[in-house]
């Protein structure tokens, strides 16, 4: 028969039980419902039998909720922070940290196969540090977290996830943003920036990203840094390349990078895509809607090192570059969200 969704109360909404295939981006429980269309179940994990309770039903799928766990996946667990599943942070704490990392990983691998039809290698590596208190980074709402699916701030005492520093903070501030630029402590020199501009927030996986990327560059006579930020990957580099031209449109940023950059970078603040063209070593670190088309058309460097904050966009962005030409050479990911089914991601493409 199928599910049909019918009037306008959630009383309409009818149980089922389903078999979870796999997670997909975000973190959601792939399953089918009998008359074949997919079905995302939150907080579900592969291979488990749940009963669910539908809470959308469009032509093409439909997402539900769980009402009752039938058959649980063995390394389920219960999430060991009071506000989990209330507090809109963390949506990975019932998955033991192993088997947040494979799930991380059999995503990667399903998007690029469906979207940039190209097989992965099964084992890529994903880098990875602490578990807990790792993040130098927060966005407050009226001293709590924002709450799942609301615009409703959550109190949190202490967030298990954050910085002790940042814990400390969350006691008594004010603010909007909390940051702990710590950089000079794990990275060796201090990159200036504050909380009103993007930085990374777990400083501890940090290095180990940069060192990649580092080791990808190599050296030469010029390297493009595109959407640079306060130029992060540019303060490392150069050292390594006769000329750097890093690329922000955050006017913000500029008097952060001047501070971080040498003589031999030159910053400009505006839109890459008025840039005439790319040459030479290009890295290139998009928002999470990854490169426009006209932007991947400018991208003609001998290598490029594209660092992801989102896998499917990347994804679909490889299939662009290998259509023009390119060969995908290394990729790695980089869990710097754990408790979360967030993943970043460094390819590079010669």
């Amino acid at each position: 028969m199928g599910f049909k969704v019918k009037g306008l109360g959630k009383s309409s909404i009818r149980e089922k039980t389903l078999i979870i295939e796999k997670c997909v981006q975000g973190g959601a429980g792939l399953a089918r419902l009998p008359s074949g269309s997919v079905c995302f179940v939150d907080g579900a994990l592969p291979s488990e039998a749940v009963e669910i309770k539908l809470t959308e039903q469009k032509r093409d799928f439909a997402r539900a909720n769980i009402v009752k766990i039938l058959e649980p996946h063995p390394k389920r667990r219960n999430p060991p922070c009071p506000y989990y599943g209330k507090c809109g942070g963390c949506n990975a704490q019932h998955a033991e940290f192993d088997l947040q990392i494979e799930v991380l990983r059999q995503i990667v691998l399903d998007l690029f196969s469906r979207i940039a039809k190209i097989s992965l290698p099964q084992n890529f590596e994903i880098h990875h540090g602490s578990q807990w208190g790792y993040r130098c980074r927060a966005k407050l709402k009226n001293n709590g977290f924002q709450m799942r699916g609301s615009n409703k701030a959550i109190p949190i005492e202490k967030c298990m996830v954050l910085s002790d520093k940042l814990n400390e903070e969350l006691k008594s501030t004010k603010k909007t943003y909390l940051f702990d630029n710590q950089s000079e402590k794990f990275l060796g020199k201090h990159i200036h920036a504050d909380e009103r501009v993007f930085f990374q927030s777990n400083l501890e996986l940090l290095p180990k990203l940069m060192q990649e990327a580092c080791k990808a560059a190599g050296e030469g006579e010029l390297l493009f840094d595109i959407f640079c930020g306060v130029g992060l990957f540019s303060a490392f580099l150069q050292s390594k390349f006769e000329r750097i031209i890093a690329i922000e449109q955050n006017p913000m940023c500029k008097k952060f990078a001047e501070k971080n950059l040498g003589k031999n970078c030159e910053f400009y603040a505006m839109d890459a895509e008025e840039w005439n063209g790319f040459g030479g070593c290009i890295l290139i670190d998009p928002p999470r809607t990854g490169l426009t088309n006209k932007l991947c058309e400018k991208l003609k460097g001998d290598k490029i090192i594209y660092v992801s904050c989102n896998p499917a966009t990347l994804a679909r962005d490889s299939r662009k570059l290998l259509d023009k030409g390119y060969k995908l050479v290394d990729i790695q990911g980089f869990a710097f969200y754990p408790q979360t089914f967030h993943l970043e991601m460094m390819a590079v493409f010669s």
